[in-house]
This record gives structure tokens, sequence and C-alpha cells, in this order.
């Protein structure tokens, strides 16, 4: 019996202990919360294309005879790229002009036999109907003349597209097809892209939900006039790092995606150097100006079944946590404009490790 009391007042000395033990305050950093002025940041995932990329196809059919450039290389509008034999279409374009040639003597013949009869028509030697069955000759002739000068200019435009040539300035990406390959028009697969990136479009998306709020907070009348209103966008390229350029959003597509409900928009970056390609990834980084936010870093912040906590601090130095609401992240902070009141206290930090309704004692932010 004695040892049963001995085994109930440890316990209940046990008890005691937990309780002053949870009782004791925990040193915690707190920081105090003001609304203030903050740059809010949004990133978006963006692919970059080239101003202009254009695919090299050949409008003859034939074997590539010389490759001029190679792969990766720059080249000017107009200069040549790739060669394609023509022997066939000079052989056309000989054949047309012998046609010609004999089509200008009838046409010659014919118009002697025209200026004859017209003579004797004139002096009623002959009857009308032989000058008009001249003149006939004479305008079949003339046609012949020029149906086979038609078929010179299509042998010579044949032979001319025996040298392709860049269409833009820009660099020239892979060459599938290389010399002794048959290649023609309908081919598949064209004979290289050329990419013009002396000025580079990134494109991206934004939710519906987002440019409803671009619309009712941006200056501007038109939709478009406040996406303009964006100035020095950033581009973060893969490794993360922004790139050496500002841009402007320039373009918004005419209507959003029913799978995503979000909205294609361009943003034009110049690329004087040649660093960003057709291809390259990245994401655009948007930033606006909000008043009277209250900034809470990461670090103060707990998650738990996908929602974020803060630890409130009253005026007894308790611990309450309270959920986010309506918030914007930006870099390391969240961002809200409602569901604090100047002077209110937060932990700044190690949240996780401190229990509901702690006592602390709090100590300055380092």
């Amino acid at each position: 019996m004695a040892a049963f009391a001995v085994f109930i007042m440890s316990c209940g000395g046990s008890k005691d202990q937990d309780r002053t033990e949870q009782a004791e305050p925990v040193q915690a950093e707190i920081m105090t919360l003001h609304p203030e002025e903050a740059v809010v940041e949004q990133t978006f995932p963006a692919s970059l294309q080239g101003k202009d990329n254009v695919q090299l196809r050949p409008q003859i059919s034939g074997y590539i005879d010389k490759i001029y450039v190679d792969e990766g290389a720059y080249v000017r509008a107009g200069q040549p790229v790739f060669r394609i034999n023509a022997n066939v279409y000079r052989e056309q374009r000989n054949t047309a002009l012998a046609a010609l040639e004999m089509a200008k003597s009838q046409l010659a013949s014919a118009k002697l036999e025209l200026d004859k009869y017209k003579v004797l028509t004139d002096n009623k030697v002959v009857a009308d109907f032989q000058y008009r069955k001249a003149k006939t000759n004479y305008d079949n002739a003339l046609a012949a003349v020029k149906q086979h000068q038609a078929l010179v200019a299509s042998a010579d435009l044949n032979v001319g597209f025996s040298i392709v040539k860049a269409p833009v300035s820009g660099y020239i990406g892979r060459i599938p097809n290389r010399i002794g390959a048959l290649v023609g028009p309908n081919d598949a697969q064209a004979l290289t892209t050329l990419s013009q990136v002396s000025e580079i479009y990134v494109y991206f998306s934004l939710p519906e939900k987002e440019i409803l709020n671009i619309n009712a907070t941006r200056p501007g009348k038109t939709l478009i006039e406040k996406l303009k209103d964006f100035q020095d966008i950033t581009l973060l390229l893969a490794d993360g790092k922004p790139y050496s350029h500002a841009g402007k959003i320039d373009m918004m597509d005419g209507q959003f995606d029913q799978n995503t409900g979000s909205v294609s928009l361009r943003a034009s970056f110049p690329n004087p150097e040649g660093l960003l390609r057709t291809g390259n990834t990245g994401r655009i980084v948007l930033k606006t100006i909000q008043q009277n936010v209250y900034k809470i870093p990461l670090l103060a912040t707990y998650e738990v079944q996908d929602k974020i906590f803060v630890g409130l601090v009253n005026r007894q130095n308790k611990v309450i946590r309270k959920a986010l609401k309506d918030f914007t992240r930006s870099g390391n902070f969240y961002l809200m404009k409602s569901g604090f009141a100047p002077g209110d206290r937060i932990v700044a930090n190690e949240l996780a490790s401190i229990p509901e309704n702690s006592v602390i004692t709090p100590k300055a932010v380092q």
C-alpha cells in the first residue's frame, strides 16, 4: 500500500514537472509587422524563339551539289547556302530557247505573208479573205512566240532555283541532307532552318485571374496598353541568372486556352551578342509595386497540409498559429494586404519547433 502511494506521488510529481517544463518560456526571434511598399515579383515559365524562323526548302528536285556554309554559321540575306544540280533544267532551258528561235522565224514568215496580202488586198488584186487568213496565221505565230518566251522564263527560274539563298540574315540550324542527297519541294524535312535572332521573342502564359488583376490595377485604357505598362521586364536564363537586356510585352494572344485557363503573351528582347537562340528556355519576371502590404518572410512560415501558417505572438507572449489567406509570393516573401494590423508580432523563424500556445521570450531578429 505504501509502495502504491509512492507510485501515485511519483506519477503526480512527473506531471507537475511536465507542466513546469511546458510553462517555461521559449526563446524565439520576433519581428513586428508594419504596412509598407513592396515590389512584387512573379515568375512564369517561358520559351524563346528568334524573330524570324525560316525553313529553307528546295523549289526544284535534284541532288545537292554544294553546301556553302556549316551548321550554326551566321549568314546574311541573299547569301548562297545550297546548290542543287541543275543540268536537267539547263537542258530544258536550251530546248526552250531553240523552240523560241523557231517560233520567231515562223513569226517573221507570217509577217511577210501578212504584209504581202495587205498590199494585194489594198490594190484589189486578191480577195479580202486571203488577207484575213494571213492575219490569223500571224497572230498564231505571235502567240507561239510569247508561249515559248514564257517557257524560257520558266526554265530560267528553275536554273536560278538551283541556288538556295538565305531570305533573311540569321544563324543556320542543323543540315540533315549532305552533298549527293536527292531533295525536292515535297520533302517532309527542310534543308535547314534559318533563325534571325537579332531580336528574341519570349512566349509565356498568364492565368485568367492574373489578367483580370492586371486589368483592374494597371494604368491604361486597353488591356494591351496595361500589359505594355510593365517596364524593363526581366528574363531569367536557365542558370537562374538575369539576362543583361530588359524586354517589353508587345503581344497578347486573341483567345484563352480552354484547357489551362491561361493566355499566351510575347515579350521582345534585344539580342546584340547573339547569346539567345530559338529553343532556349527561361522565366519571365513581372514586377509591380504594391502599397500598404505586410511582408512575411518565408522563414517565418510553416506549411501543414497545403496551408501556410505564421506564429502570431499575442500580448501574453503566447504563440498562436494563423493561416495565411489571399497572399502573393514574391521572392523570399509572402505579401498580404489584409489579415494583420500594424504592430502585430510574429515568430521570425523556426516556427515548426515551437508548439502552439507556447510562451516565448522575445529576442531581436539578428
